[in-house]
């Protein structure tokens, strides 16, 4: 096993699987001498240095960096001394010409012009000495910048690699200057394909941008990132407060850019202010506003004769740095001109889009047109677009307390949409002048909310609660959605709550009475409030109607954040797993209908919690990729313990405790107690299936009586097997009267498999025989894939311990296949081991995945038959078929699963 493995945990680079791939192989074979180099080619912000820095390799490996700077061109050996710098201490083992060679050229203790060529050999020597500890990485970025000195010796070590434990990754622009480089194997990056530009667009980018907006940035980047995320940034809706000139000089290119603008007639200058101005690319806006100023089509060839502008489909600069420097360099008054002309041509088509452009051109304040933002931001169903209109509405309010309240307004959508930055200054705006008693409960909400989403749970439940006694004189409704996140951010701390959990108290807003045509979240905040004060057993009736009234609700837009995760949750307590997932289901289809970012990835995690519940470890793995893939870290509450709990059930230890270890410190440093719960859980189910009850008796009995939502559950029914497994009598008493005390107030079939089962456990003779029996009966009827196998397992290894070898091999069998078949390898080697206890052929066993999907429907119900023992004959009257057309069948069958004998069926084959 290589030393210094690279670390793959960082998320991949979106549309550079192929490059990361053969970056990983050259720095996986430094360990065995395959010392190699590549050059990385490509253009201009194409990607050169993300990709060197997705890179990672483990503390062993030495990791030499350089990066070449245009100021040091003319500065021999700069580079090169950048990158031997840290292994100076290391020249006095060069023979003695390499050394002076060396120290010449970094003007230390030698004088003279040193030899290239010994420069070239001392270099290399000096590399190999420090490979000779341990491997040597050496990475130099923007190597065409390097002076060329440095680029000599460089490409001179680095054609000379053969059995060394060093390798070169070096990226510089195309076309380049620097032939010393064009020797080594290289690397061309070209365009993201389009699919991956608006991946990286939507991962990247929280500006509120369209489809049409998104579709002329993807046209005009040409799948260049740097292009993508600089458009992103000028393409959507500009700042008219930035005064005409402010852009800088800037860089060469710049100036250059500046000088050809400058040069293009008054008309062509307007008509690229106009094509500035339009965020979607569409000709057709840009040629109607040209007409509306005035200006013909004939305008547009200056600009595309001096390579600044092509206008065919799409409106596409030649750069992004073209649109940023003909906004900034024009003058407030044009700018405002340009949107007029776009809000008039817009006006019969797209409304909404005219009346942000008119917004645009305004230079003071007009009431009727921050009413018509506002009715717009109304109808917005993305939060970051919200705001925008909502901010955009507040600058024209004229009346100060309106103008607030708006603010107030574009605050909680910056909050909901993640920008908590932008959320903090609008805030400010909003509580600078004269607040009244509404609009500072409602700066105190927003504030609460974003310490919720930024801080502590625990901190963040005493400023919700604040902020709902300060809304509740103002308003009722408004308040009661804020004591829901004070309820969930209350829940969420857990056992890391700094102060008991609230009770209901004279200032808490008032409970929903019947007469009142309580909302789904009016009746959900009363469960919460029971669940906190009396336990699942006086909340129970309370959740159940909230979840009945949220099943029987058609709203199609995403919940909060709060309500969203309390919903399932009382789900989970009522163990109620057919509205768990149906609401799981609706949770994830809202959140990407609306485009919520926010809310998205929440909604996921629970979605793949359910599939993990079910078995489908590959769907569940598919949604936490995807996850991954989504921009920022805000809503990724439930990631952790998705993650943590699906390495468990794939038994992977390794994985298990490095996740389990960074969710611990993520929940301490949050405050956030139920996800310890999580990670307590897993590592349950991980010490179950490895046949290590003991482990999971140590871990939980400290905290079983704690009474925690959702998995804290879960862990108990865990520390029931675990418990009488390996003989503590006492704490299996303990939990199993929890249990029972959680299950009693649900009669789903789910709850009642868990309390049968773990009666089961602690039951004697032929009671807990049948009490195994009904359980796995009542499992199988849920979706519960996963109990149902572990209640056959145990019943299982109950009838092997009383001598029913063979019923305890036909449970075995079944609890085998299906921890196979899910990929929960851990349980699967444990039916392994009970099975050949029971006196199962060892040959006969699997415990890897197993693919049925390569028997037609016939063969599967051919072989199911024939697993269970049944003969030709027999199979044949089943289905109507002739023996030898049931041994055609089976040949097939052996054939497309690879196994030879009927007896391979048993404990591979899922029984009907």
């Amino acid at each position: 096993m290589p030393t210094h493995r690279v670390l793959r945990e960082e998320p991949a680079l979106i549309g550079r699987s192929h490059e990361t791939r053969r970056l990983h192989r050259l720095v996986d074979d430094l360990d065995a001498g395959n010392g190699k180099a590549l050059l990385i080619l490509g253009e201009a912000g194409i990607g050169k240095t993300a990709l060197l820095e997705s890179v990672r390799t483990a503390p062993p490996t030495t990791v030499l960096r350089a990066c070449g700077r245009e100021i040091d061109r003319q500065r021999d050996y700069d580079g090169l001394h950048q990158l031997c710098d840290p292994l100076l201490a290391a020249v006095t083992k060069l023979s003695k010409p390499r050394r002076q060679a060396l120290e010449a050229a970094f003007q230390s203790n030698a004088g003279g012009d040193p030899d290239p060529f010994l420069v070239g050999t001392a270099t290399l020597g000096l590399l190999s000495e420090a490979s000779a500890e341990r491997p040597v990485l050496c990475v130099v970025d923007d190597a065409h910048w390097l002076d060329r000195a440095s680029t000599r010796a460089l490409a001179f070590a680095a054609r000379r690699l053969r059995g060394a434990r060093v390798a070169f990754l070096v990226a510089a622009r195309q076309p380049n200057d620097r032939i010393e480089l064009t020797s080594l194997p290289s690397l061309l990056l070209t365009g993201l394909p389009e699919q991956d530009a608006r991946r990286l667009l939507s991962k990247r980018v929280r500006a509120p941008l369209d489809r049409p907006v998104k579709d002329h940035i993807i046209a005009e980047a040409r799948g260049n990132p740097l292009a993508l995320l600089e458009l992103s940034r000028t393409a959507g809706l500009p700042d008219l407060d930035t005064p005409a000139g402010a852009a800088a000089p800037g860089t060469p290119l710049q100036a250059s850019l500046r000088r050809r603008i400058n040069a293009l007639p008054a008309d062509t200058r307007q008509l690229l202010l106009v094509a500035a101005a339009e965020p979607t690319g569409n000709p057709l806006h840009l040629w109607r506003a040209a007409r509306h100023l005035g200006i013909g089509v004939e305008a547009a060839a200056p600009a595309e004769e001096a390579a600044l502008l092509s206008v065919d489909l799409w409106i596409r600069f030649s750069h992004p740095l073209v649109r940023s420097i003909v906004w900034h360099d024009a003058e407030l008054t044009d700018r405002r001109t340009a949107h007029r002309a776009l809000a008039v041509v817009t006006a019969a088509h797209e409304p909404d889009r005219s009346i942000w452009h008119h917004s645009q051109s305004l230079a003071g304040p007009d009431e009727a047109t921050a009413r018509a933002l506002e009715r717009s931001a109304s109808l917005e169903r993305t939060p970051g677009k919200a705001a925008a209109l909502l901010e955009a509405a507040a600058r024209l309010t004229p009346d100060a307390s309106d103008r607030a309240a708006r603010t107030l307004s574009a605050a909680g959508s910056q909050c909901d949409a993640g920008a908590h930055d932008a959320a903090e200054r609008l805030l400010a705006l909003a509580h600078s002048g004269q607040p009244d008693e509404r609009l500072t409960a409602g700066v105190e909400t927003v504030r609460a909310r974003l310490a919720l989403h930024r801080g502590r749970c625990d901190n963040a439940a005493g400023l919700l609660r604040r902020a709902a006694t300060l809304m509740s004189s103002v308003d009722a409704l408004l308040a009661r959605e804020i004591r829901l996140d004070e309820l969930a951010a209350t829940t969420c701390a857990g056992r890391l709550a700094t102060e008991p959990q609230p009770l209901e108290t004279a200032d808490s807003p008032p409970r929903a009475a019947p007469s009142d045509f309580p909302r789904p979240l009016d009746l959900l905040v009363d469960g919460l409030t029971d669940r906190a004060s009396g336990g699942i057993t006086v909340a129970a009736p309370a959740l159940e109607r909230a979840l009945r009234a949220y099943l029987d609700g058609q709203d199609a837009h995403p919940y909060g954040q709060s309500e969203a995760w309390a919903v399932c949750s009382a789900a989970i307590d009522l163990w109620d797993d057919s509205a768990w997932r149906r609401l799981a289901d609706r949770q994830m289809s809202n959140a990407r209908h609306a485009g919520a970012l926010t809310l998205l990835p929440a909604a996921l995690s629970r979605r793949a919690l359910v599939h993990l519940h079910a078995g489908e470890f590959e769907a569940a793995a598919a949604l936490i990729r995807e996850i991954g893939s989504l921009p920022g870290d805000t809503g990724r509450w439930g990631l952790p313990c998705v993650r943590t709990a699906l390495a468990a059930w794939r038994g992977d230890r390794a994985r298990t405790a490095e996740l389990a270890s960074e969710a611990r410190r993520d929940a301490i440093s949050r405050g956030e107690g139920h996800l310890l719960t999580a990670v307590d859980y897993a590592r349950a189910v991980l010490f179950n299936g490895l046949g290590r009850p003991a482990d999971t008796v140590r871990m939980w009995r400290s905290v079983h009586h704690l009474d925690e939502t959702g998995l804290h559950t879960w862990g108990l029914v865990e520390l029931v097997e675990a418990a009488a497994r390996s003989g503590s009598p006492d704490v299996a008493v303990a939990a199993l009267e929890e249990v029972l005390r959680r299950t009693q107030t649900s009669s789903t079939d789910w709850a009642l498999g868990v309390r049968l089962g773990s009666v089961a456990l602690l039951s004697g003779g032929s009671e807990a025989g049948d009490l195994h029996q009904e359980a796995i009966r009542r499992l199988d009827l849920s979706d519960a894939t996963l109990h149902a196998a572990r209640g056959r397992l145990l019943y299982g290894e109950w009838l092997r311990a009383g001598g029913y070898r063979i019923e305890a091999r036909r449970q075995l069998r079944q609890a085998n296949f299906v921890f196979s078949s899910c990929g929960a390898t851990a349980f699967a080697a444990r039916a392994t081991r009970e099975l050949r206890a029971a006196g199962e052929h060892t040959r006969t066993l699997r415990t890897g995945p197993v693919d049925f999907s390569c028997l037609t429907p016939q063969e599967l119900k051919i072989a199911q038959l024939v697993a269970t023992g049944a003969t030709s004959r027999e199979v044949g009257t089943e289905l109507y078929l002739s023996p030898r057309t049931v041994d055609a069948h089976l040949r097939s069958v052996f054939k497309k699963m690879g196994i030879s004998s009927r007896r391979q069926l048993h404990g591979t084959i899922p029984l009907r």
